[in-house]
Parts: structure tokens; sequence; C-alpha cells
């Protein structure tokens, strides 16, 4: 699964000199958003979903308590079940429908960070539909924040760690229209390896 992620070019972006990657259907180029940025709009996009989901739990928990819902107030306020399951669906609604909006357009951490979830081998974003349950699914999920932060330090990248999405760089220089250049480290190893001194007629790795 690793491999995915790996389709090195030996060539990197003009104007921030990180590696430029291969879809591995299409073929086209993108560069990774990767480190503190892509961590960052992963903690705006939670803030997000926190503060919407907690006003609406608020208004809902005033509206049992002034018994303005009728009879579903009683309902609501006898029973702690009740209570707790619609915040539960207030909860997750508000968790699909954001993800919905990051499948299909995009959330508020990508804008902020300049970056866009799409699959690894065509460059296609989820869709709503999927986004939706990606984020459901995700809220399941306490060790992502622990590989976030993790890969945040590192200063990889990886939408997640399921390995068919990873986040794209929107403001990179590929991104912006410009040619990628030659890794400067790859031409100088390839440099280095054709000034050897060839061994009785083979390359210094040669085997006999």
């Amino acid at each position: 699964m690793r491999s995915k992620h790996t389709q090195s070019t030996g060539l990197v972006d003009a104007a921030n000199g990180l590696p430029v990657r291969r879809h591995t259907e299409t073929g086209s180029y993108y560069v990774r958003k990767a480190g503190w940025p892509h961590f960052w709009g992963r903690v705006l996009d939670a803030l997000v979903v926190v503060a919407v989901a907690g006003l609406l739990i608020v208004v809902f928990n005033s509206l049992v308590r002034n018994y303005s819902l009728g009879s579903l107030s009683y309902t609501f306020a006898s029973s702690t079940g009740a209570f707790y399951g619609v915040v539960a669906a207030i909860w997750f609604l508000v968790l699909f429908g954001y993800g919905m909006i990051c499948g299909a357009i995009g959330g508020l951490g990508d804008a902020a960070s300049g970056m866009r979830g799409v699959r690894i081998t065509d460059g296609t974003t989820s869709g709503a539909w999927l986004g939706g349950w990606r984020a459901v699914c995700w809220s399941f999920a306490p060790l992502y924040v622990v590989l976030t932060i993790s890969a945040a330090l590192s200063g990889s990248g990886g939408d997640s760690f399921e390995a068919k999405f990873t986040p794209i760089d929107l403001r990179s220089g590929l991104a912006r229209g410009q040619q990628p250049v030659p890794d400067p480290k790859t031409a100088a190893e390839q440099t280095d390896d054709q000034g050897l001194p060839k061994l009785y007629g083979r390359q210094p790795d040669a085997r006999p």
C-alpha cells in the first residue's frame, strides 16, 4: 500500500522544492501537501464541526428545557436515552454534512491551507456522498489524530491512513502552471555514478 504514495519522478516543484509525484493511473503530476500546514488544516475542519454541532446541541437543549417542542420536550426531558440519541444524531448529521462539502468542493481547512484531498490513482475528489461517509468513519478513529501529528512532525503527508487518498498542494508552482525541475540531489547522484572510473572494464558495482 505504501508504494502508492511514492510515485517518484526525480523532479521537484519549482516554487517550493518539494518532490513531484505522479498519479498511478493517469500519470499526471502533483505535489503533496505535507507537514504542519496539512495538520492545521485538518484541525480547522475539526473545529468547524465541533462549533456547528455544539451550537445546534445547545439550541436543542434550550428548546427541551423551555418545553418549546410540546410533548416531545417532556419525552426528551424524562428520557436520557432519547435526549442523547438526538444529540448523537445532530453530531453525526453535522459531520456527514461537512464531509459532503469537503468531498465535493473542499472544506475551510482545505481553503486555509491551500490543499485538496484527491485519489492517488487519478487525482479526482471523493465526491459528496463518499466524503460524508469518510468523515463519519474517521470520527471513530482517535488514532488518526496521533498519526496526523506524527506526519506533521516528520514532514510527510497523507490525507489519512487510508491509502487511496492524499492531499495535494494547490499553492505549489506546479498547480500554478510552472514546470517542475530536476531534483538536484538525484542529478548529483547520477553525476557521481557517471564519474566513477571503470575497474577492469566493468562498472564499480558490476559482479563477476
